[in-house]
């Protein structure tokens, strides 16, 4: 099975939304210098997320070092990501949270609850680029 990477040729041209492939996404990650993978604190920031390729690769990385469910909260509260699309940062925080689930399935419900609320704080729908922009102008006043 192939990987999509592209929703619509529309979506392509609106937002030039183009998925980077899997490989492409760890080969980049294999870049990240190894004192950043030795914390499952480390925070990643996916300024253009989509549907999460890159927070899946980081959060697999992050979970090798996780002793218990509780770090496992603790890798996912050190992921964000920001897309311009509702869709795919609601599949984002979705493929987050079923390896959440997955990695964890003894862990109490409760830590389910809790792991969404992270997503949703973390996973956010924005434009970054333009809100780094108002943001830089309002310091200028």
């Amino acid at each position: 099975m192939s990987e999509k990477l592209i929703k619509s040729k529309q979506r392509v041209k609106d937002f030039a939304e183009v998925f980077t492939p899997k490989h492409i996404v760890k080969d980049m990650c294999d870049l990240v210098p190894e004192e950043m993978w030795v914390n499952v604190e480390t925070t990643f920031l996916e300024p253009a997320c989509g549907t999460g390729n890159f927070l899946v690769e980081i959060l697999e990385r992050k979970f090798k070092l996780c002793k218990d469910w509780e770090d496992g909260l603790r890798a996912l509260k050190s992921v964000y990501g920001v897309d311009i699309q509702q869709d795919n940062v609601e599949e984002a925080k979705g493929r987050l949270f079923d390896m959440y689930i997955k990695q964890y399935p003894k862990a109490p419900a409760i830590s389910g609850l809790i792991a969404a609320q992270i997503l949703e704080r973390n996973i956010v729908c924005g434009d970054f680029i333009k809100d780094q922009m108002i943001n830089k102008k309002r310091r200028r006043k």
